[in-house]
């Protein structure tokens, strides 16, 4: 009995450091089982009297729906519900050991005198009879056991400590009254608690996955892993059958996996989720997970940590490892990963090749419970190996998250987002590139590895595993699912965190390998040659620019935050004048919008168009005027109280007798107050007006009219030409009236343009969430878009305001650090350089070659009056100015045919994108036939750009696809049952993709010539950041003309060091201490 870890000393029925909870063995064959009861309570429970073999009665309450008294041997018990025991693993209690000095007797005396030994509920009877009844019953004992035996599961020592003191209270008679938590579980289950105790076992036994038995043959105890049956555990999972021997010359390795493997499990995958989603599809996304435990092993102790650091960088330092980690105290939609972050657990899968014991390929390092900062560090030989291949899904967060504990990761294999992306960059429909999306899509994982008969399993969604629904005030569950922290779930539920954590590492593997296989199928052809696979592809381009991209990141940019605070008071200044001007107008005509919020639309729609009928439902009008609520800051007392109001009530309707028309209406068909809509109303015209004050007879002052291509302007007073304001003008009656209208519209519009500045960049970029412990920016580059193209978030810089329009100079808050310049360089039309090589277009190939403006020529080219007078010389096409020049000779074209140049540049960026005569008409405001004859006058001189246009079309209708320059594909899976909108839309695409993509091909390919340089990393030169066509680089102030001088170069001859292109790649590079001023 020692060998099993039965006390045969002085205590044998003592209270053990661990409550199992349950179990029952035959004393007369000394064999120990364990078994699992059902996952909840179907009935209530009653009163059950047995009788034992010593005939002694034992009173007690058995769920006697789903338990039947068992009577094995001399020995019985009562089980717990899984409720129960789910109850009461989520409670911590004070551990606390008690002792009955009445078993301080050894076990042969007990035998001996034939006394009974009795404790709560269970009872012990010793007669020779009841041995020899024993012996017989033994059989049926085993086999009942064994038919339903389960993994043991068990309490954690403080989860037994309120039994413990309960217990002691009954047995002394210290009352009779429940404890705190015996009411509590009693409130929260429907049903008393039930106090059981147990004989000693080894806590490692006791904690492990396995079922404990006898064999006297060579001195060994086995470690049996029975299957659990369909019907004995919740999800109905099975797991194959596995016998080790543990000798007592087994390594401390083995000794120390054990223990870690099972340390500190406070709960089991079998217990109930009432609080999680629909049952019948939790149980489904359980019995999933259950098959993953088995693959784990768990590592939360220093030693066992240096076990499997030194196996993943020996003896599997070959093999490819899955990473993955799990991070609490972080908003993953708002914060950056940089100096942001903790990790509770990551998982390693090394594939089925890895054994790190028991036939456990996933480890799992707990790193809340299992060491933390030190623990992590114990992997870092594993982490910073750059022979050790590591495939990710999203390596950048994962990059950072552990690279803020000190850690370099190196070795970086695969991204596997990155290589679904390039096996097909058109999933935004179809389930998106997340894991579980992937892994979850057979499509996607069809060609994964697997053993014979083995079902791939995919990630699994927190939220249908622990989403839990929220509970009303009225103690209701209502709708919204909730999930609770990580921390809380790796505790409260560690078994199952632990699989669905692991699967995590598990599932990138698999994606990885099937994503492999897809992408050596696909064919990459460059201008029709075969370059190999596009895995190939991937390994030259996609999966260095994947690493590079994370350094940027880890990189930044560095703000001057007391530049932003600045420009942050200038701003709000501004907004509030310009605020003030729209109020003052609109109060001539309804006295109480001086109080009114211009930032609700609420409130502006009813003030522009209160009463109008709704454009959906003819019922719907909104009210000629409605009641609304605004802070009382004026704390004007309302008639009838005594004092002001926090809020005070405002009425607003419309002027009287002014209709105003508009053609843009909100989706519920309401009409429109967005800025683009204000616009309209306002027209091209300044915002800085003086209106007239009803109460003094001043003169108004000059009013400024301003054409967006100039600022010349002329008193309102004597005002001819009224093309540049907006429908309000007519719609208040023309006149003074009318221009005041159009200038108060303007100022509201203004208001809406600081609030876009205020709250899209010069707020967001003081917060810390998106800054490190150093200051500087990081934020995330993604390769999300269809076409290629970077884009970037939290936050998103590549969304800077244009220049023209950054009034506030934002662009002058990212900075160089002290004794550092900044590079900015800047291709130069690249998009339609890149239409040209494509299309392989004449004209457009000897604009670039001659030089100048390339919207000046296509004017020239598409306008036969613009052409004469540039031949007459009456107009300069371009203008190099000598030094004792001041001015040109002539007017420049730009100048002279400004809007027929402003026609050629919007031409040029259109047809290159696919844009069609609908909306140029629309931009224009101009007809369909006016804007088609601008476009003809276009594709005159360029009909080797509409023929390929036309082969992009049939290539897409084709082959359901168009390809990039470097041969990425752009798949059109919906085209087939498309609508003739939608396959409008896919040929824009067909025609767009190419060029757009292409030049996203050339910025990569200049990008990695950048980072490779030898010479820049030399200097001390990084790259920060890519914008569209630009890129900026950091480094030292004294090499800033040389790294410029090598950037132009790299950029220019992107392909490792050649241009492919048919015509040159015009590169702008300045430097600068800040990014505004080398723009």
């Amino acid at each position: 009995m020692a060998k099993m870890g039965f006390s045969t000393q002085t205590y044998p029925l003592r209270r053990s450091p661990f409550c199992p909870p349950y179990f029952g063995f035959c004393r007369s064959c000394t064999r120990f089982y364990s078994f699992s009861s059902p996952s909840r309570v179907s009935c209530r429970l009653e009163d059950r009297t047995s009788q034992n073999a010593n005939g002694t009665v034992s009173n007690g309450a058995n769920n006697a729906d789903l338990f039947a008294l068992t009577r094995r041997s001399n020995y019985h018990t009562f089980q717990r519900s899984e409720s129960e025991i789910h109850h009461r693993r989520r409670n911590d209690f004070a551990y606390s050991q008690f002792k009955r000095p009445s078993f301080e007797r050894d076990l042969e005396r007990i035998e001996e005198d034939n006394q009974e030994v009795g404790y709560g509920i269970f009872h012990l009877g010793h007669t020779a009879a009841d041995w020899g009844k024993a012996t017989e019953e033994c059989k049926r004992s085993k086999i009942l056991f064994s038919s339903t035996s389960a993994n043991l599961k068990t309490l954690s020592e403080e989860d037994i400590a309120e039994e413990t003191k309960a217990g002691r209270r009954k047995i002394y008679g210290q009352g009779n009254g429940l404890s705190r938590k015996e009411k509590e579980y009693t409130r929260n289950v429907g049903q008393q608690q039930l106090h059981i105790s147990h004989n000693q076992m080894p806590l490692a036994h006791a904690r492990c996955n396995v079922v404990l038995d006898t064999n006297d043959v060579d001195n060994k105890i086995v470690l049996e892993s029975r299957s659990m049956k369909k019907g004995a555990h919740p999800n109905g999972w099975e797991s194959k059958g596995n016998q080790d021997s543990i000798t007592d010359k087994d390594n401390a390795f083995e000794k120390n996996r054990t223990d870690s493997n099972n340390r500190k499990t406070s709960n089991s995958i079998s217990e109930p989720f009432s609080e999680t989603v629909a049952a019948s599809e939790g149980a489904e996304l359980r019995e999933r997970l259950s098959q993953v435990y088995d693959k784990v092993l768990v590592v939360d102790s220093i030693i066992a940590a240096r076990e499997v650091v030194s196996m993943l960088t020996s003896q599997y330092k070959t093999l490819i490892h899955a990473c993955d980690t799990e991070v609490a105290s972080i908003d993953v939609k708002e914060e950056t990963p940089v100096d942001h972050g903790e990790i509770i657990c990551f998982s390693i899968y090394s594939g089925p090749e890895a054994d790190f014991g028991e036939g456990k390929s996933c480890v799992w390092v707990d790193v809340l419970e299992g060491g933390g900062k030190e623990l992590i560090k114990e992997f870092a030989p594993f982490f910073e190996d750059p022979t050790i291949k590591k495939v990710w899904h999203n390596y950048s967060f994962d990059n950072h998250i552990i690279e803020n504990y000190g850690i370099k990761v190196s070795g970086f294999y695969a991204d596997t987002m990155h290589m679904a992306r390039l096996w097909n960059s058109s999933r935004r429909t179809e389930g998106g590139y997340s894991l579980e999306a992937l892994t979850g899509d057979p499509k996607v994982m069809s060609d994964a590895k697997r053993g014979p008969g083995e079902m791939v399993i995919g990630k699994v969604s927190m939220k249908a595993i622990f989403g839990r629904k929220k509970i009303k005030k009225d103690g209701s569950e209502g709708k919204l699912i909730t999930i609770p922290p990580v921390e809380e779930l790796q505790r409260a539920e560690r078994n199952l965190w632990i699989c669905y954590s692991a699967l995590d590492a598990i599932s990138t593997l698999r994606l990885y390998e099937s994503l492999k296989k897809k992408l050596l199928k696909a064919i990459w052809n460059v201008d029709g040659l075969y370059k190999g696979s596009m895995f190939d592809n991937y390994q030259k381009y996609l999966r260095p620019f994947g690493e590079l991209l994370v350094k940027m990141e880890t990189e930044g940019m560095l703000v001057d935050r007391s530049y932003l605070a600045e420009i942050e008071k200038v701003a709000k200044a501004e907004q509030q004048v310009a605020a003030d001007r729209f109020r003052k107008w609109a109060s001539k005509y309804c006295p109480d919008a001086k109080y009114m919020n211009v930032g609700s639309d609420a409130q502006l729609r009813q003030l522009f168009f209160g009463g109008v009928q709704n454009r959906k439902d003819s019922n719907e009008f909104l009210p000629v005027e409605k009641d609304f609520k605004v802070p009382n800051v004026d704390n004007i007392i309302e008639e009838g109280k005594k004092n002001p109001t926090k809020y005070r009530k405002i009425i607003l309707h419309k002027p009287d007798g002014v209709n105003i028309e508009t053609d843009k209406y909100t989706a519920s068909g309401w009409p429109s107050v967005s800025g683009d809509a204000l616009k309209t109303l306002s027209g091209k015209v300044s915002a800085d007006f003086d209106f007239l004050d009803e109460d003094n007879d001043e003169e108004l002052s000059e009013n400024v009219t301003q054409e967006s291509s100039g600022d010349s302007g002329t008193s309102p007073s004597i005002v001819t030409d009224t093309s540049a304001y907006g429908a309000a003008y007519s719609a208040f009656g023309g006149g003074q009236a009318g221009i005041e209208a159009c200038h108060a519209i303007a100022a509201l519009c203004e208001v809406c343009s600081i609030d876009s500045l205020i709250s899209n960049f010069i707020l967001p970029l003081q917060g810390s969430h998106i800054s490190g412990k150093n200051g500087r920016i990081h934020c995330s580059l993604n390769i999300n878009t269809e076409t290629g193209r970077l884009s970037a978030r939290r936050p998103n810089l590549q969304n800077q305001p244009a220049l023209e329009k950054d009034r506030y100079k934002i662009r002058q808050a990212f900075i160089a650090a002290p004794g550092n310049s900044l590079i900015v360089a800047d291709y130069g039309q690249l998009e339609l350089r890149i239409l040209a090589h494509l299309a392989n277009c004449k004209s457009m190939l000897d604009a670039f070659k001659a030089g100048g403006d390339f919207h000046s020529r296509t004017a020239m080219n598409m306008y036969p009056h613009i052409r004469d007078a540039v031949a007459r010389k009456e107009v300069l096409l371009e203008w190099h100015p000598q030094s004792d020049e001041d001015k040109p000779p002539a007017p420049l074209l730009k100048d002279a045919f400004a809007s027929e140049r402003r026609k050629a540049k919007m031409l040029n960026l259109s047809i290159a994108y696919g844009k069609t005569t609908v909306g140029l008409a629309r931009d224009w405001k101009v007809s369909r036939e006016e804007a088609q004859e601008t476009v003809n006058l276009w594709y005159s001189d360029r009909q080797e750009v509409l023929s390929w246009q036309e082969e992009r079309k049939q290539e897409a209708r084709k082959y359901r696809s168009v390809h990039t320059l470097l041969g990425r594909a752009r798949h059109f899976p919906s085209l087939k049952n498309a609508s003739s909108a939608h396959k409008a839309h896919i040929e824009r695409a067909a025609i767009n993709t190419p060029v757009q993509g292409s030049a996203a091909d050339v910025a990569m390919c200049a990008m990695l010539q950048i980072s490779g340089n030898a010479r820049l990393k030399e200097l001390g030169w990084r790259l920060l950041l890519q914008v569209h066509d630009e890129v900026i680089l950091e480094g030292p102030t004294e090499s800033a003309e040389e790294a410029k001088a090598i950037v132009v170069e790299c950029m220019s001859k992107p392909f490792d060091g050649k241009n492919i292109l048919r015509v040159d790649l015009s590169v702008d590079a300045k430097c600068a201490q800040n990014w505004y001023s080398a723009k």
